[in-house]
């Protein structure tokens, strides 16, 4: 059986909450989406899909070596985005204005080790959180304006997305603490 795994940063509930908010207003507008449940909004690092079972311990150990040598570091999401544009929204988030060297260091430190196990990335990473996906077509993302929320990321999280009903559910597999700030 195989796992479907990725890799990111579990939101601390103050900002899980904040985010929540910031989608029920978001909701509020009429906007026709699937709205990203409370639980499961993360920042994703590395989505690795489907994984076979002896693979998952390799997986792990890089997931591991790159929390050693990553400090930890802070970061503020403060803006509302869609992919692939807020003209025809596909995907709606809120991330960071600025990524931050922080961000982009620990996001292909640990690319880099997925990548010496055959795992292949196509984009850049961007520190977002998903809210919401579109339904229709024609959609335009309304106007929010966010207060920011910073976000002490201390640490990253193994997941494993798993069926649900209609939908999945998301599981830590492993958490690693990163290397505090000196």
């Amino acid at each position: 059986m195989k796992f479907k795994l990725f890799t990111g940063i579990a939101l601390t509930p103050t900002v899980r909450a904040k985010c929540n908010e910031v989608a029920e207003r978001l909701r509020a507008t009429g906007l026709e989406a699937r709205f990203e449940t409370r639980e499961k909004v993360h920042i994703t690092l590395a989505f690795l899909g489907w994984v076979e079972p002896e693979a998952v311990e390799p997986v792990r150990d890089a997931f591991a070596r790159t929390a050693q040598v990553v400090n930890a570091f802070d970061l503020t999401l403060d803006k509302i985005g869609a992919f692939p544009h807020e003209r025809k929204p596909r995907v709606v988030w809120i991330g960071a204005s600025e990524q931050g060297a922080a961000f982009r260091e620990l996001s292909r430190t640990m690319r880099s080790a997925y990548e010496e196990l055959g795992f292949h990335f196509e984009k850049e990473n961007v520190a977002h959180v998903t809210i919401a996906r579109v339904k229709g077509g024609d959609a335009h993302l309304p106007l929010l304006e966010i207060k920011p929320m910073k976000l002490a990321v201390r640490e990253v999280t193994l997941f494993e997305s798993i069926p649900a009903e209609r939908t999945t559910r998301y599981e830590a597999r492993a958490r690693y603490a990163l290397k505090p700030r000196g």
